[in-house]
């Protein structure tokens, strides 16, 4: 029994000892996670952005000029139906059909104006022909008055004086009304050309527009202008940027309704927020790793950046659009694949570097807590440049240093 008892004893304080070592692991391991140790790398500052595949050059399918006719009052059209992004098309082959009912109703319209303008214009006509008939006949009867006044006038030199100025100034009276009539007539001829003028310019005018309006009707039927894969253009707004689909709307501020990209030169079409725009320029290299080719890695370069900035759902602040040019040798690299893009904005060759989770602030001074023999103290640091994991030190830190990546408790 008491050897039974010895073994039992030994056993427990066995397990004791095992369970007290784990638990010294532990706290030895944590204290051990929890410090890092100052050393040299090489640095690169990056800002990671989403994009996705554009072609850098392409032909666009725009919405057809004659929609920028202002006279037909077309401000938008809507999309009634799209071939499926990606087909493979030839010139001349159909695309997309735009909202022809609505020209028709239009074109419906503009006739009905045009019959009433031609009536109008067609009494205006007859009208101004009865009235100046009339002027015309009141001038030919003042012509036999004035004849036979100037007859009367002529006789009365055998008359008394008094007759004689009596009858001469009944022949000037005849004819002050006779050049009243013809001024009066010239007058209502040229306003009465000036109104049937106007009208027939109102006919010319709707008649070309009915024209034009069958033009439009026939250009909403969009065919491809040469041989292509079709890609879907985009609509932007305060949204930010959308595929247009069918019922999407096109105009003349945004006609693009699709495009023929020229896959021999694809870009990454990325936003950049504008606290890092000028951080970046043109010719900056950029890592770009795709995800449909789980994130094979293309080297781009960035080829444009926008002068303007704008809002889009997603970012706190205005973006600006940035176009990053890769090489399309691989032939499995579409249009609209999404990227994840590295834009590096600067490398530093063998720099002492931290994690930014060892770095704390007090204000503007910035600092870290160096582990020594004596305990932990507070090391005031200068940075430099940083990343998303890693800032640079210039000063306050050695190469073996160890810091702690928490802050120590009291």
């Amino acid at each position: 029994m008491n050897r039974f008892k010895s073994k039992k004893t030994i056993f427990i304080v066995s397990a004791l000892c095992v369970v007290l070592m784990v638990v010294i692991w532990m706290f030895v391991r944590k204290q051990v996670s929890g410090i890092y140790r100052v050393k040299k790398e090489n640095f690169e500052a990056i800002i990671t952005c989403k994009g996705e595949i554009q072609s850098e050059k392409a032909v666009l399918i725009n919405l057809p000029d004659i929609f920028g006719n202002r006279t037909l009052e077309i401000w938008d059209m809507q999309i009634k139906d799209l071939v499926p992004e990606g087909s493979i098309v030839k010139k001349g082959d159909y695309v997309a059909l735009l909202d022809q009912g609505r020209i028709k109703q239009l074109k419906e319209n503009n006739e009905e104006a045009l019959k009433k303008i031609l009536f109008n214009f067609n009494d205006s006509k007859i009208d101004s022909a009865v009235d100046l008939v009339a002027l015309r006949n009141g001038i030919d009867q003042f012509g036999y008055d004035l004849n036979n006044r100037k007859i009367e006038l002529e006789q009365s030199v055998y008359e008394s004086p008094a007759f004689q100025r009596k009858a001469q100034m009944a022949y000037e009276r005849i004819l002050r009304q006779m050049d009243a009539r013809v001024r009066a007539y010239i007058m209502t001829k040229k306003t009465l050309r000036i109104q049937v003028s106007r009208e027939e310019d109102k006919v010319k005018e709707l008649t070309l527009k009915d024209k034009n309006y069958q033009i439009a009707f026939d250009a909403a039927r969009i065919t491809a202008p040469q041989d292509g894969m079709l890609i879907y253009g985009r609509t932007f707004g305060r949204g930010g940027s959308r595929k247009l689909t069918i019922g999407s709307n096109v105009s003349m501020q945004n006609p693009v309704i699709a495009t023929l990209p020229d896959l021999s030169v694809l870009a990454s079409e990325t936003y950049v927020e504008e606290i890092y725009i000028s951080k970046i320029k043109i010719g900056d290299s950029v890592r770009v790793y795709i995800d449909a080719l789980k994130n094979q890695l293309k080297v781009g370069v960035i080829s444009n950046i926008s002068n303007v900035g704008q809002e889009m759902s997603g970012f706190e602040s205005k973006v600006f659009k940035v176009i990053i040019r890769i090489s399309s040798d691989n032939k499995r690299i579409k249009p609209a694949m999404t990227t994840n893009n590295e834009i590096i904005i600067s490398k530093e060759q063998n720099v002492l570097v931290i994690p930014r989770a060892a770095l704390f602030s007090d204000g503007p001074e910035q600092f870290v807590y160096l582990k020594e023999f004596g305990g932990v103290s507070m090391r005031k640091v200068e940075c430099g440049n940083q990343n998303e994991k890693f800032v640079v030190i210039k000063s306050g830190l050695k190469e073996g240093d160890k810091i702690l990546l928490n802050k120590p408790v009291k």
